[in-house]
């Protein structure tokens, strides 16, 4: 753990459970301390599950008064992580927070360089009963590769498992929500194919693999076709 001033400070006030001086401290803090004190939170909540609702209040109230620090967009990433922050997120409009990059939390999480399935049936719950609109604009948003947060999956995520039917499900449901905000361009079909082809695990994809599905019904056309850019 971190021990710098602000961080043993706020420790000493979590043991307290003063959320008002917890909140002032947040406040006046760095971005650096803040990453700090907010992993903090986080591991206090995982380590106290009865607790960690007193936990998830304070982070919404934090970033009710400060926005979210941009290094949480690469933070958040897996479902732990991502079910921790949503109260916050959603109250402070922070899915649609962008980086350098122009990346969202969405486009790093989906494109995650790590081997691990994303939560699609979690992101669409969101999506369809929390009324998110934050995240609904994230789902719209293209970075700097001009890639949305589907297309980044499509493109970088490494794990090519067959994905449960609820989660394949959640997945063409994402797309769809996304497609109706941004029409898929042909164009970047190309693209995604080029930049799988870089994937050391390309060999194990073949016309029905999910990953070969979701781009036929992402761009509307053949798996075969999609097999065909991959060559």
């Amino acid at each position: 753990m971190n021990e710098q001033p602000s961080v043993q400070s706020f420790i000493d006030l979590i043991k307290h459970q003063d959320a008002q001086a917890l909140a002032t401290l947040y406040t006046k803090s760095s971005n650096n301390e803040n990453i700090a004190q907010l992993k903090c939170l986080y591991q206090q909540a995982m380590g106290e599950q009865s607790r960690y609702q007193f936990f998830q209040d304070l982070v919404t109230s934090f970033f009710e008064k400060k926005p979210m620090p941009e290094a949480l967009i690469i933070a958040i990433s897996d479902i732990d992580k991502l079910t921790f922050f949503t109260p916050a997120l959603s109250a402070s409009e922070g899915f649609s927070l962008q980086n350098e990059q122009s990346n969202t939390l969405l486009h790093t999480l989906l494109g995650h360089e790590k081997c691990i399935q994303p939560p699609f049936n979690y992101i669409r719950s969101l999506l369809l009963f929390e009324r998110n609109e934050s995240l609904a604009k994230a789902l719209a948003t293209r970075n700097k590769q001009q890639l949305l947060p589907m297309e980044c999956y499509l493109a970088f995520n490494p794990c090519f498992e067959p994905l449960v039917d609820h989660e394949l499900t959640a997945a063409l449901a994402l797309l769809e929500a996304q497609t109706k905000q941004v029409p898929s361009e042909i164009s970047t079909l190309s693209l995604i194919c080029n930049l799988l082809k870089k994937n050391t695990n390309l060999n194990s994809l073949n016309s029905n693999n999910h990953r070969i599905l979701l781009l036929g019904a992402a761009f509307e056309c053949a798996n075969e076709d999609v097999m065909t850019l991959l060559l």
